[in-house]
């Protein structure tokens, strides 16, 4: 028989088996350890806690949220126009105010990264025979003040726009020679402008700006 020092019991028949052995001679069971199984288990509950709070602390820290330059923004992420407005936050029923992303001509927006001037908006007519707008419709122009107040290279490019007319997607049209495609080093600046086929007789048209394609934050430019 094998020296009590060289030998183990089974975990499942109790037999004494050479320490080394992976298989039970006398059960033909694995000897597999329970902590080896526990240690793993432990190892990946600590990797998903770690990839949640990573990602909590990403969400946390990057707040894209657009304002209007001139307004502060509050810890409940409302802007706040009035710093003697009194205090109401204990009155029952108060609500909290939704954030003002809707921006009209002659506003200047600020995101993390950028300052958005919008400069004009309005139809435009082109003095070339070749680019007129289809029947029933007529082209409009916007025209943007883009600065880089981040920290790293930003690019703003006339795609980064979608226009709605009634609340039907526009088509976009590139018949200036003014568009809107710049990479912006920190504290740089760019203008430009974008072109839209809108129905002559549109009642309502806005020009949205994807701030974030990650979190699909957008600022929202009123043209009509």
């Amino acid at each position: 028989m094998p020296n009590e020092n060289e030998t183990k019991k089974c975990k499942h028949c109790q037999t004494e088996i050479p320490k080394k052995a992976k298989v039970c001679p006398n059960c033909h069971k694995k000897q597999g350890g329970i902590v080896k199984w526990i240690v793993i288990v432990v190892a990946v509950i600590v990797v998903i806690g770690a990839i949640a709070s990573g990602g909590d602390n990403q969400n946390k820290g990057s707040d894209s949220n657009p304002t209007k330059k001139g307004e502060s923004q509050n810890t409940s992420g409302s802007t706040d126009n009035n710093t003697d407005t009194e205090d109401n936050s204990g009155a029952e029923g108060n609500t909290q105010e939704p954030i003002n992303n809707k921006f009209v001509v002659g506003d200047i927006v600020e995101t993390s990264d950028l300052t958005i001037t919008y400069l004009s908006a309005g139809q435009y007519t082109s003095d070339n025979e070749f680019l007129q707008p289809k029947n029933g419709y007529v082209y409009y122009r916007m025209e943007f003040e883009f600065e880089n107040i981040g920290n790293s290279d930003e690019f703003v490019s006339s795609f980064d726009f979608e226009c709605y007319a009634d609340g039907y997607a526009a088509d976009q049209t590139y018949i200036g020679d003014d568009g809107l495609s710049a990479t912006l080093s920190p504290s740089k600046k760019a203008k430009g402008a974008v072109y839209y086929e809108i129905p002559a007789d549109a009642q309502e048209i806005t020009l949205e700006y994807k701030v974030n394609y990650w979190t699909e934050d957008k600022v929202i430019f009123v043209v009509k």
